[in-house]
């Protein structure tokens, strides 16, 4: 479609190569199907002799049936389930998760696949990537929540900022 579009010599030798396509694809159909009819035919004449003939077109048969061969999928396929935002927090970072009692009425109003996604999706400057973040202390600054952990690969300082709205 995007070959009739565009006007260019390409896209007109596009254009002509898909309908070209087209047209072997029907003449091979119309072949096949001629050639069906043929053994058929012949099938019925030969009815009642030689076992061997019978033999030979049950083969020819058998080659024009179309093969169902089993298709490959196109793409990249992930054989494990991931976690959104990178690798999820270490059982440590877990244990070492403190806030101030208004900073968690605030981490608590937060539905939990959303906390995940914001503890494993944090800057480290160190590692020039985002990563997580583990060892995690939070407060309430200017209306915002602040947390301050460290980067879950390589241990350096990070932090997140979480606004109210």
């Amino acid at each position: 479609m995007a070959a009739s579009v565009i006007n260019s010599p390409r896209a007109i030798e596009a254009s002509i190569f898909v309908v070209r396509a087209f047209v072997r694809l029907r003449k091979m159909v119309e072949t096949h199907a001629e050639l069906f009819q043929k053994v058929g035919e012949l099938e019925n004449r030969l009815e009642g002799h030689d076992q061997q003939i019978q033999t030979i077109l049950e083969t020819i048969r058998q080659l024009m049936a179309p093969t169902e061969a089993k298709k490959k999928k196109i793409g990249f396929t992930v054989k494990e389930k991931q976690k959104a935002y990178g690798k999820s927090i270490p059982k440590a970072a877990h244990v070492e998760f403190s806030l101030t009692p208004h900073a968690q009425e605030i981490w608590d109003a937060i539905p939990g696949d959303i906390q995940m996604k914001l503890l494993n999706n944090v800057w480290c400057r160190t590692c020039s990537d985002v990563t997580g973040i583990g060892s995690v202390k939070g407060k309430i600054e200017k209306g915002m929540l602040i947390l301050k952990g460290i980067c879950t690969r390589c241990g350096n300082p990070v932090a997140r900022v979480i606004e109210n709205e």
